[in-house]
């Protein structure tokens, strides 16, 4: 099939906008925050936000198989833009927490379609520049969240906006999905037959190679996510940037993973390549994580954040179609929504007692040794990614 490049532009564009929202709500309800209730308070922002990922991870799979991707993802996109609406009222800690969970939940359904959906518009061989384009798409929104929020916060000494700006944005990339009719068709399966949540689960275990990936970046995953907990303190609290100087430390992220997104999206790579680029970019990402914890000024966190977003966006982009193109059509939203639910609970486990040790032992300690952590599970279970990368270099997970 050819790869409907215009189409996938345009969306990339669409959803560059919501990415951008939904930066400005993160930063913005951490911002609110994070003076009163200190890391653990951070914590359980970031859990509200990813716990019900989980949760809601078995249901949005069968979603997105059993239903009309094209009507799916605008419902759920409107609700979630009423629920990023609800928090501009500020009507307190424990209401915040319950809006961003209720987004949190309808984002799950809404990536497994949508993630499920990319390859009806793509051919297998461009799946990773597919993926590239829309994770430019998405960096370039995520790089122009937090300046923008820290802007806002400070020029107007008002919270609202951001989460206003937010609710707009998911109506944009519904009207979008409308618009240029994108769609993936309910999957039909045999009569009598179950779709059961449990398939996608099923599947990553069967196909050694898509087993290997997903256990490997899963536990990375569960070492690093003390970042997203002790960042805003380090570069605030210990190393003394405002608001605003904070928005500009977390966009470097995101413009390295804009310029790594566009090399992806560009450059056309061998499938056997894709683990060692995915075990080159997670040896780098823990490579940083200790370097954080030494950091002397907020430009070396931003140095080093741009590299990461590099790293990350190669990562993504040729992890996840290593998935993808393993994954059978009929059940991709159940594996998809299963990859997800993996890696949020890695990240929640580490989030979950990320503000404890931070509280106990501060963030330099905790950093130190989060990257200590991360080579040693690289240099175990990288082996099992390599050999089943040999084993298989293109088949497809069977049912």
């Amino acid at each position: 099939m050819q790869t409907n490049w215009t189409k996938l532009r345009l969306l990339a564009a669409a959803g560059a906008i919501s990415w951008m929202g939904s930066t400005l709500t993160t930063f913005t309800v951490v911002l609110r925050y994070k003076d009163e209730f200190g890391p653990n308070g951070v914590s359980l922002i970031m859990l509200a936000m990813i716990l019900p990922t989980i949760l809601a991870a078995p249901y949005g799979g069968v979603l997105a198989d059993r239903f009309s991707s094209g009507k799916l993802i605008p419902i759920l996109l409107t609700i979630m833009g009423l629920s990023s609406l609800m928090l501009s009222f500020d009507l307190g800690f424990v209401w915040s927490l319950v809006f961003l969970a209720v987004t949190a939940a309808c984002g799950t359904p809404v990536g497994a379609a949508f993630n499920a959906t990319l390859p009806v518009y793509s051919s297998a061989d461009d799946l990773p520049r597919v993926n590239g384009l829309m994770q430019t798409g998405s960096s370039l929104g995520a790089m122009l969240g937090p300046g923008l929020a820290g802007f806002l916060v400070s020029s107007t000494s008002s919270y609202a906006w951001p989460f206003r700006i937010d609710a707009i944005s998911f109506v944009v990339l519904a009207v979008a999905i409308v618009a240029l009719k994108i769609n993936r068709a309910p999957q039909v399966h045999e009569e009598g037959e179950k779709l059961r949540s449990i398939d996608g689960l099923k599947l990553i275990l069967q196909n050694s190679l898509v087993r290997a990936l997903v256990i490997l970046v899963a536990v990375v995953i569960l070492a690093v996510s003390v970042i997203n907990v002790g960042e805003v303190f380090l570069v605030m609290n210990i190393l003394h940037a405002d608001a605003f100087t904070y928005g500009i430390v977390s966009a470097t992220f995101s413009l390295g993973s804009v310029l790594g997104a566009v090399a992806t999206s560009v450059l056309k790579v061998p499938e056997k390549r894709h683990a060692p680029i995915v075990v080159v970019a997670l040896v780098a990402l823990a490579a940083i994580t200790s370097l954080l914890g030494f950091a002397w000024h907020w430009a070396v966190v931003a140095v080093a954040w741009f590299i990461a977003g590099a790293f990350n966006a190669a990562l993504n982009a040729y992890g996840v179609s290593l998935i993808m193109n393993r994954t059978p059509e009929a059940t991709r939203g159940r594996v998809m929504a299963a990859v997800g639910a993996l890696f949020s609970t890695a990240s929640v486990l580490g989030m979950g007692v990320a503000g404890v040790l931070i509280a106990a032992f501060g963030i330099r300690v905790v950093l130190g040794i989060a990257g200590a952590i991360c080579f040693v599970l690289i240099v175990l279970l990288s082996p099992a990614l390599f050999r089943a990368n040999k084993q298989e270099l293109a088949p497809a997970l069977v049912d």
